[in-house]
This record gives structure tokens, sequence and C-alpha cells, in this order.
């Protein structure tokens, strides 16, 4: 469903990304693990482009959604002109042909990117509404009821009448325990209930694939369960998910993969058992001692 290939991104020079590669699957439970400031919640944001990835590919439905390759080949061109200025002379002819190649594959993927750029400008907002996101802080809209903030985006991004969309949110509602709460404001919800919301937002765009940004990481613990619980229930019904988190237990029982990222890339990924009880790599291993 989602494919992900050579993804970069650096905020001016700190890299956050440094190259990740990813095949999400139709019903794929995807948890990702790691230490703070990682780059977890910075491959969420490119994966619904939030983040604009500084280089790479993502493919939703065999469609490119992303993809920039000529940022990648520039620092080539200019590493092999800094090679140039202390070559032998014979050096100096392979550099200038490989140069030439360069050059002519720079401009290529400079005209393919700008092509996919504007159809992807045009696409966004389908993009989005194929790639739903739960954030960790709510993001509901405090001057709106719980029903309007779940009926906003159908209303205005698919044109689904009021009736409609208020049916839906309902149906939806009644399914995380908390239709009796439809006309009151976040105000008037504990953060388990705001995030529960906040889910049911997500879901009434009828998305493909679901990203959670640490969904439970400021909520009370005792309100933790009653969010987990609504995310099994969505993976028990088929809902592609990817969720960072902080929540081992969710990650080893619920999800069918986990992905460890460490230093902006992929250290480790493997099914739930085989990568809690028999973790290869030595920062997985040092990672799990400490938070298991």
């Amino acid at each position: 469903m989602i494919e992900v290939k050579n993804l970069y991104k650096s905020f001016g020079k700190k890299s956050v990304l440094n190259g990740i590669n990813l095949t999400i699957n139709k019903g794929d439970v995807v948890a990702i693990i790691g230490p703070s400031g990682c780059g977890k919640s910075t491959f969420l944001r490119c994966l619904n482009m939030l983040e604009e990835p500084t280089s790479g590919e993502i493919l939703l439905d065999g469609e490119i959604a992303f993809k920039k390759y000529s940022l990648y080949t520039q620092n080539e061109i200019k590493s092999l002109k800094e090679k140039l200025k202390i070559a032998t002379k014979e050096e100096k002819v392979q550099h200038l042909v490989e140069l030439t190649t360069l050059k002519e594959k720079f401009e290529v993927e400079k005209k393919e990117e700008r092509q996919i750029a504007s159809k992807m400008e045009k696409g966004i907002n389908l993009h989005r509404q194929k790639v739903g996101m739960v954030f960790q802080q709510f993001n509901l809209f405090n001057n709106l009821n719980i029903i309007d903030n779940i009926t906003l985006a159908p209303m205005k991004l698919k044109k689904i009448g009021k009736e409609t969309a208020e049916n839906i949110a309902l149906d939806l509602l009644d399914k995380v325990g908390l239709r009796d709460r439809a006309k009151d404001y976040p105000s008037m919800l504990s953060g388990g209930q705001k995030q529960r919301v906040a889910i049911v937002r997500a879901l009434a765009m009828d998305p493909e694939v679901l990203l959670f940004d640490e969904p439970t990481s400021a909520l009370d613990p005792e309100m933790v369960g009653e969010v987990l619980n609504v995310m099994t229930d969505l993976a028990k019904d088929g809902m592609t998910m990817v969720v960072v988190t902080h929540e081992m237990g969710f990650a080893r029982e619920v999800a069918n993969r986990v992905v460890f990222i460490d230093e902006g890339v992929i250290k480790e990924e493997a099914p739930p058992k085989e990568f809690f009880s028999n973790p290869k790599d030595p920062r997985l291993k040092d990672f799990l001692s400490k938070v298991l």
C-alpha cells in the first residue's frame, strides 16, 4: 500500500532521516519505536506530506506521491568536482565522463520532479484523505463541538451532505463509546476521550491508512488503556496502521511488524516475537534493556 525508498529529511544542516526504506502492506499494523529525536515523528509527517522530504520516493497504491532524487545527484556532482581538483591526469578524464553523465541525469530528474510536484500539489488533499493522521496532542478545534469537529473535513473536502456526515460521525462515536458526548466541546472531555474523538475524526474521512504519532504519550496512565483498546479494535477490523509508540505491550501484542529507528535509519525490523525475544542490533538490545 505504501512504499518508501531512500527517504531523507533535513532541517537546514540538521539531518533527521538518513535513508529510510519501508514497505507497508494492506492490513499491516506497523509499530515504530526508537529513542526520542531519532526521526520517528518526522517520518510519519513525511508519509502524509505534512513535511516535504528532502529526497527519496513515496508511493501510495503504486502511484508516485513524492519523488525527488536531484538533490542527491547534485551532491554527487559537487563531490565529483572536489575530486577533480586533486585528481591525476588519468583520473580527470574518467571523472569528466562521470560528471557529464551526472549532469544529464540531474536535468532529467529535475524535469520529472517538476511534473510530479505539479501533480502532487493538485492532489495533496486527496493524498491526505487516504493517509489519515492522529496526533499526540489531539489537535481538535476547541471552538467546535465534537460532532462538528468530526464532520468538518468530510463536508468540506469530500462534499458529503451535513445529515450524512453527522450520521457517519454518530456511528463512529458509538463504536468508541462517546455518542452521548456529540454536542459537548473538547474542553469538557478527558484526554482519553479527546484522543478517541481524534481517532473518529480521522476515520470519518474513510482513509486507507491511519498514522498514529505517539497517541498515548500525552495521556494520564489510567486513560492510556481506553485509547489502546480502540486501536486494537481497529487492527482486528483490518485497518492498515503505522504507529509511533512507546507502548511496548501494544507493539508486542497488536502489531504484526515492529520497526526500530535510530539516527534516522531503520536499524532493525521483524515480527514482534522475534523482535523482542531475539534482537540483533546492539543499539536495539541496549534500548530494549532500558524500556522493558
